[in-house]
């Protein structure tokens, strides 16, 4: 085939997804409520902005050729860097009481040069979770095209602060009622008057932030952290990848089916996760960086199990709103919730909602769900990752979960 030709084939296959990947970002979109109030979130607003983004950078890389493999890994260390640093001078800024402090100077140099290489990072972490997605088998046919295999949806996501979430609970039970998209940039005070909104209802309530938002593109935010941001990138995908199958298509239907949505997600970001930084592994230097940042991160006390903690905590509440005691259960919480914060661990607020909203992930201390642990042992009885996705895909029930585990 001449280069032409194959150049013709490669822009076809690409304009291909991109109509693929347009309908799946609007599908989500439709599938979702538009903001009603001011503090929500626009979801549509973000799909205009920033659809176009990965699109328009993919045709200019075809036109003028991509930079080489040292250059991609110079650009994401650089841009890990920079996340650090740019921590670093925000903490130190919160501290500086002139706004006219060099300081402040440095803060808008480093997000300038971080900008500069966004575009780059994320289409070298978009290309190294497809690779690996790839190479354990999730690729699809490409229509009109049957000769080749490609992901559907590719692999797509932004660099962006994350919007918050509300989750609501009744107060007499751990059940996720509702949830709704908030902007980022709420105040605490604007945050806990949403919050008090809702508990004047009778309600339990919190406003959370979260690690990542499945739209299309995915919005991730700045880390310096690599393999949580490949995880979380990975995470994200999953659920683009989910939403054209039986378990993603019904995400909305019940909380058993989000809960594995979910937690299918997060196990299969973490094993990707890991697959990535073991096949694009940092420099020797880089990686030092990434040690030194983990341990500075640690929380003082490192001789209290975080994760026990909640685990136990979980399972008496569940026990004291079982039994009616309403008022024990949400004192508890809150003894829990200072104990953690004295010993480093910093959480505003531990209710029920709390929990009905972080125990959608079956595989954390949060859940007392025996979700995670039926997921978990699929996984163990499949032969692959692949395996695995493609039996959760087709999941439309918990007792579909039980029945792949019987083996029927």
């Amino acid at each position: 085939m001449s280069d032409r030709r194959s150049r013709s084939v490669a822009l076809a296959v690409v304009l291909a997804a991109v109509v693929a990947a347009l309908a799946g970002g609007w599908l989500a979109v439709a599938a979702i409520e538009p903001p009603n109030g001011r503090e929500d979130y626009n979801l549509v607003g973000w799909e205009v902005r920033h659809f176009p983004n990965k699109w328009l950078y993919e045709i200019g890389t075809f036109l003028r050729g991509e930079p080489d493999e040292a250059e991609k890994a110079r650009s994401l260390e650089r841009f890990l860097a920079l996340n650090a640093e740019i921590a670093s001078l925000a903490r130190q800024a919160e501290q500086v009481s002139w706004d006219k402090s060099p300081i402040f100077d440095e803060l808008a140099a480093r997000r300038r040069e971080r900008d500069g290489l966004e575009n780059v990072v994320e289409a070298v972490l978009e290309e190294r979770v497809a690779q690996v997605a790839k190479e354990v088998g999730l690729e699809s046919s490409v229509p009109l095209f049957p000769g080749a295999r490609w992901l559907l949806p590719p692999v797509d996501f932004e660099f962006a602060t994350p919007p918050r979430v509300l989750a609501v609970s009744p107060r007499d039970r751990i059940y996720l009622e509702s949830t709704r998209l908030l902007k980022s940039d709420l105040t605490l005070q604007e945050i806990e008057d949403v919050e008090q909104r809702q508990e004047a209802k009778g309600a339990s309530a919190v406003v959370a932030g979260i690690g990542g938002v499945g739209t299309y593109p995915s919005v991730v935010p700045p880390s310096d952290d690599y393999l949580d941001l490949a995880e979380t990138i990975a995470h994200e995908w999953m659920h683009h990848y989910l939403f054209f199958r039986p378990l993603g298509s019904r995400y909305f239907r019940n909380p058993a089916l989000a809960t594995i949505n979910e937690t299918v997600a997060n196990m299969v970001g973490r094993e990707l996760g890991a697959m990535i930084v073991e096949r694009y592994p940092l420099s020797t230097s880089a990686r030092a960086e990434q040690a030194n940042a983990a341990e500075t991160a640690a929380p003082p006390d490192q001789s209290i199990d975080f994760n026990q903690v909640m685990r136990e905590l979980r399972l008496e509440v569940d026990r004291l709103l079982a039994g009616g005691k309403i008022t024990e259960a949400e004192s508890l919480m809150e003894e829990r919730r200072r104990f953690l914060v004295d010993n480093g661990f910093i959480i505003r607020r531990i209710n029920q909602a709390y929990f009905a909203f972080h125990g959608l992930y079956a595989d954390t201390p949060a859940s007392s769900s025996p979700i995670g642990p039926k997921l978990e042992e699929l996984r163990r009885q499949s032969a692959s990752l692949g395996d695995f996705v493609r039996a959760a895909a087709g999941i439309t029930s918990e007792a579909d979960l039980d029945g792949l585990l019987a083996g029927g």
